[in-house]
């Protein structure tokens, strides 16, 4: 095949593998600032399937290129112009595309996963900004709005950018992070945000039906004028200005039931007696969706209890026993766990934010029973960000996609936990022992 032909199909230009490699080898030295380097001006370009796996392209020139099906996983991609590019059925998981340029590019099918788009601007594309003569480009801009329908971004990192007006149907977000993220006017039908970090995101005029929340956290986000009807928000951890706008008893949402002091004794009471004998008598104490928030509970035995989704925010555990509890996506922002004891619980997807778990033991209960077993407690895509963890106990704890992001570990001990795909970011981590953990695309760690 000659080189440097045109695709009359297309119009894209294409280019051979030898001269591809060599615009990338020279882009590269461009970036590292050394001689001979050139900046990689591939607008227009037929990249189509290219192998582009953890090549460096930031700051790259890629207006209006094809890169349907390529393979970009682990590339850099730091502020690259991507404007108008066709990225359908792409691979990116794992890019880092900070500060990217996607306005109008169409990412449909595209993969994302634990891609980082921080401040990237994925707005509508403006017309005026191309010359007329470029009549393939503008044809593809006909429809400018950024294409995100059916991507898949789970863990992919959204802070601060910009996606309003963008099409985002049927887009799977699982636990991704969207704090500050600009998505007004954006049509999120179907979407899928469980367990994502929405905090102070901007929902105004936004299309949510059908979108799924479960446990995602939206405090501070804007959600005025947004179409909740039909949308899932089961377990999201919403704020009190949001909780009063009319429009969310369109939404599905968890009801919460109150429970007062002397029901609390009770079922306490019952619950006590219950382990006391071996389950004999008494009532093991089932409590999902139970709300407990604010109240002083230091001491409180709830080994083995069922507190699925409970609310305990701002509550007072201090020594709390919570055992081989199942404590699923309770809400315990703020609350105070100082020296309570988690081990062996499944706290999988619960809300710790701002809360104080110093010297607080979270790792498995072992020796159990006659056969001396280990039973493992499971904190997978639990929420720590600003928690207080100084001298706690984590050791061998599943901490898998957990975000410790600005937490304070001084002193923490981490041994052989599993802390893969976790975020660290901002955590102070002075003393913290992390000897032996597995930490596969674990971020923010030294």
């Amino acid at each position: 095949m000659a080189e440097n032909q045109e695709s009359a199909a297309e119009g894209w230009q294409r280019l051979s593998p030898s001269e591809l490699e060599r615009v990338l080898e020279a882009h590269e030295r461009f970036v590292a600032r050394k001689a001979g380097g050139q900046r990689a001006l591939l607008g227009s370009h037929d990249l189509a399937g290219a192998d582009l796996i953890c090549r460096e392209l930031s700051d790259a020139e890629l207006t209006g290129a094809c890169l349907t099906r390529a393979l970009l996983m682990g590339a850099t991609l730091r502020d690259v112009v991507l404007y108008a590019a066709d990225l359908r059925l792409a691979n990116l998981e794992g890019a880092d595309l900070t500060r990217a340029d996607l306005r109008g590019a169409c990412f449909r099918g595209a993969r994302l996963n634990k891609a980082v788009l921080a401040k990237a601007d994925l707005r509508e594309a403006a017309l005026g900004r191309y010359d007329t003569r470029d009549k393939m480009l503008l044809e593809r801009l006909r429809d400018s709005h950024t294409d995100l329908t059916s991507v898949d971004a789970r863990g992919a990192v959204f802070t601060g950018a910009k996606l309003g007006g963008a099409i985002t149907v049927r887009a799977d977000f699982t636990d991704a992070m969207l704090r500050g993220a600009d998505l007004h006017g954006s049509d999120l039908r179907n979407a899928n945000f469980t367990g994502a970090n929405l905090e102070d995101v901007n929902l105004a005029d936004t299309k949510l039906h059908g979108a799924v929340f479960h446990a995602a956290v939206l405090i501070g986000a804007s959600l005025s004028g947004a179409d909740l009807r039909g949308a899932d928000l089961r377990d999201a951890v919403l704020d009190s200005a949001a909780l009063k706008l009319p429009d969310l008893r369109h939404a599905q949402r968890t009801e919460y039931t109150a429970r007062s002091e002397n029901e609390m004794q009770d079922v306490l009471r019952r619950h006590a007696l219950w382990l006391d004998t071996q389950g004999r008598e008494g009532e093991r104490a089932v409590l999902p969706q139970a709300d407990l928030s604010g109240r002083r509970l230091d001491g409180v035995r709830l080994v083995l209890a069922i507190l699925k989704g409970a609310r305990l925010q701002r509550a007072s555990l201090m020594r709390a026993q919570f055992v081989m509890s199942d404590c699923s996506g309770a809400d315990l922002r703020d609350a105070t766990l100082s020296e309570a004891d988690l081990r062996g619980a499944v706290f999988q997807r619960a809300h710790f934010n701002g809360a104080n778990l110093t010297r607080a033991q979270l790792g498995p209960l072992r020796e159990v029973g006659d056969e001396k077993r280990e039973l493992p407690s499971n904190f997978e895509r639990a929420k720590f960000a600003r928690a207080l963890l100084r001298e706690a106990d984590l050791r061998g704890a599943n901490l898998a996609g957990a975000d410790f992001s600005n937490a304070n570990l001084t002193g923490a001990k981490l041994q052989r936990a599993r802390v893969d795909d976790a975020n660290f970011y901002g955590a102070r981590l002075d003393g913290a022992d992390f000897e032996g953990v597995s930490r596969e695309r674990t971020t923010g760690l030294p």
